[in-house]
């Protein structure tokens, strides 16, 4: 009665919605697609969003009010929330932003407060090394807005995941003389702690440097190339310009060259290539003729779990799920099949 109509209504409800594109810290990051952000100056429509996209927007926004209230019960002081920093100003480009707040530490010191809600995998990336380049980045321009009004140098970005309600917490600080950001912490809900001490050069005045990069091209009337490529990174996606990016690019593949001259240095990084693409496949055979020898032991034993010397086998049973297109109608397979581009290397030795 409800599950069905819900996303349709918050849908219906940003029809025709389309934000006005402006320098912003939430943009200023550098794995955001630059082309993106010159197709949204320059007023190209984007596809519409889903409705359930809305509704993880809303989330996010519930998510980091349900944090501020935990926090509010600890020695913490969280204030300044949603205040406005100007972030500075360079060449054509003016930054403007609202923090999430400000944490006093019981000893009076404060600290830019920043959070997040994020779904589950993101988590597990960012645990796992990733740091999350867009967030230290416009924690550092909220900072850089900040030093004129506190004296807070570091920012603490919460990150909540929304699957477990479990957090992960990056330190970061930042030089206003150097622009210099170290990320020197990550801390988990189970107080396990990473040092990183990952230094980050020049954070805001390349976020300055991209968008007036941005600035520059809609004001050409012309288009970056694009950094990322549409089925293998996110950026693409996840992108509302992404139909309208990618429509032209068969056609511009076909414009390349056909007979460009590498360098010289070239042809040892293709035999190179070439010779690793032969032992790959040697070792992928002998991988698997390997593990087949392996197992038809264990089932000559008759057993799934083993031990040889100092190793542990075990031969478990995996229960995989595929699609039979044979049980669906061709209109069916048409509407849930999406067509995807990408390119694939081919060499030949021109003496064989």
């Amino acid at each position: 009665m409800l599950a069905e109509v819900l996303h349709q209504i918050a849908s219906m409800e940003h029809e025709g919605e389309d934000r006005r594109y402006y320098p912003r810290p939430s943009l200023a990051g550098p794995d955001r697609c630059i082309r993106a952000l010159v197709y949204w100056g320059l007023g190209v429509k984007r596809q519409p969003f889903p409705g359930r996209t809305f509704h993880i927007f809303d989330d996010g926004i519930w998510h980091e009010e349900l944090m501020a209230n935990w926090i509010r019960k600890s020695a913490f002081h969280l204030h300044s929330e949603q205040m406005s920093v100007d972030c500075g100003t360079v060449g054509d480009i003016r930054l403007f932003g609202h923090i999430d707040g400000v944490l006093t530490d019981p000893l009076g010191m404060d600290h830019l407060w920043e959070a997040k809600g994020l779904n589950h995998f993101t988590c597990q990336r960012y645990w796992g090394g990733e740091i999350p380049n867009d967030y230290i980045t416009q924690c550092c321009l909220y900072l850089r807005g900040l030093k004129k009004v506190t004296e807070a140098h570091d920012a603490i970005l919460l990150i909540k995941n929304k699957n477990t309600s479990a957090y992960l917490e990056f330190e970061i600080a930042w030089d206003d003389e150097t622009d210099l950001a170290i990320v020197r912490h990550c801390v988990n809900s189970n107080g396990e702690k990473k040092e990183l001490n990952i230094e980050l050069p020049e954070i805001t005045g390349k976020a300055f440097e991209k968008f007036q990069q941005v600035h520059d091209l809609v004001e050409a009337k012309t288009l970056p190339k694009r950094p990322y490529h549409i089925g293998q990174d996110w950026q693409c996606d996840y992108c509302s310009h992404g139909q309208i990016c990618w429509s032209t690019y068969k056609e511009e593949f076909e414009e390349l060259s056909t007979n460009a001259v590498l360098p010289d240095e070239m042809a040892d990084t293709v035999r190179y290539y070439k010779e690793l693409g032969a032992q790959k496949d040697d070792i992928e055979k002998e991988y698997k003729a390997l593990a087949q020898q392996i197992k038809d032991a264990m089932k000559e034993a008759g057993a799934r779990e083993g031990q040889a010397g100092e190793y542990i086998i075990r031969n478990a049973l995996i229960e995989q799920e595929q699609l039979d297109k044979s049980l669906l109608t061709p209109a069916e397979i048409a509407r849930a099949t999406k067509k995807n581009m990408f390119e694939r290397l081919f060499i030949k030795n021109m003496n064989k």
